[in-house]
């Protein structure tokens, strides 16, 4: 894995190893955009989203335009967004305007049922509500006085942490890994599901 460490654009992003270097990336970007040190660097400008629920936020919109012709989602092939085009996708939220919606929030849908992009969406803005709903009941302890060492139900509260955590599960090799290839849009719920819980 090595020579992929080097991808730092969706467009050089062939494969699963190097998908995960470029989510490596991004996540290395993220904590110098997120550091405030330099408010004018171009790293900064390519990071509105800086925390989990307004990354997820911005992909339901991006999702969303898909449907009405607004925007593409870069596929590679006809309902196959593959490596390259799930990359092109993260490439594009970092700076995408959120598009809160609780009602696709409250459809139940699990991983393991997504098949359309309809349904990614869907489960992404679960994802984005749960994540708040876990940092409320995070913050809801430590005010009462009550340890909170463990977090909640997911691993990572911050952008660069999570991206990280995605970047090694998906660079890891399982059984469970086999379920990724070809990329359809129920294995990125798969691996969204698998970046929530993953350390």
């Amino acid at each position: 894995m090595s020579a992929s460490r080097s991808i730092e654009s969706w467009q050089q992003v062939k494969s699963r190893q190097g998908f995960a270097a470029y989510l490596s990336f991004l996540a290395v970007e993220c904590g110098q955009a997120c550091s405030g040190q330099d408010a004018e660097s171009p790293t900064v400008s390519r990071w509105t989203n800086r925390t989990i629920d307004g990354l997820l936020w911005g992909w339901v919109r991006l999702l969303g335009g898909h449907f009405d012709g607004t925007d593409l989602l870069h596929e590679e092939a006809p309902d196959r967004p593959g490596w390259q085009g799930l990359a092109y996708q993260l490439d594009t939220v970092r700076t995408a305007s959120p598009s809160f919606n609780f009602v696709l929030a409250d459809s139940g849908i699990e991983p393991d049922e997504v098949d359309t992009p309809r349904d990614l969406q869907r489960y992404v803005a679960t994802l984005a509500t749960d994540f708040v709903r876990d940092q409320e009941e995070c913050q809801a302890k430590i005010d009462r006085g009550q340890w909170a060492g463990d977090g909640g139900s997911w691993a990572h509260s911050n952008l660069c942490d999570w991206l990280d955590a995605w970047a090694a599960w998906v660079g890891a090799n399982s059984p469970r890994h086999a379920q990724l290839e070809p990329v359809t849009w129920r294995s990125i719920a798969l691996q969204l599901s698998a970046a929530r819980i993953y350390e």
